[in-house]
């Protein structure tokens, strides 16, 4: 399934998470198709393919005492739309 992923932090954590992001790898099982900082907001976002909570799990928590991780499911555009209309 496709997420979305979007990491807060405050500016006081910086070095901490440049340190943490220069040693974190993806679980094999996830396929990263995106990375990317949002440019003066103190917030990076990825986007990739997990087959489980678990895999979810392994990215988001080796963070947690540096900033906040947003995760939500998404669909293409088109297939939402296509879903959409037979609801």
């Amino acid at each position: 399934m496709l997420f979305v992923l979007w990491f807060e932090w405050k500016p006081e954590n910086k070095a901490k998470l440049l340190a943490r992001w220069k040693e974190f790898k993806f679980p094999k099982e996830v396929k990263v198709i995106g990375r990317y900082l949002l440019i003066g907001r103190h917030i990076s976002v990825a986007i990739f393919e997990a087959p489980s909570e678990e895999s979810i799990l392994k990215i988001t928590y080796p963070f947690g005492e540096i900033g906040i991780a947003h995760v939500a499911p998404a669909l293409p555009l088109e297939d939402a739309l296509k879903m959409m209309e037979t609801m």
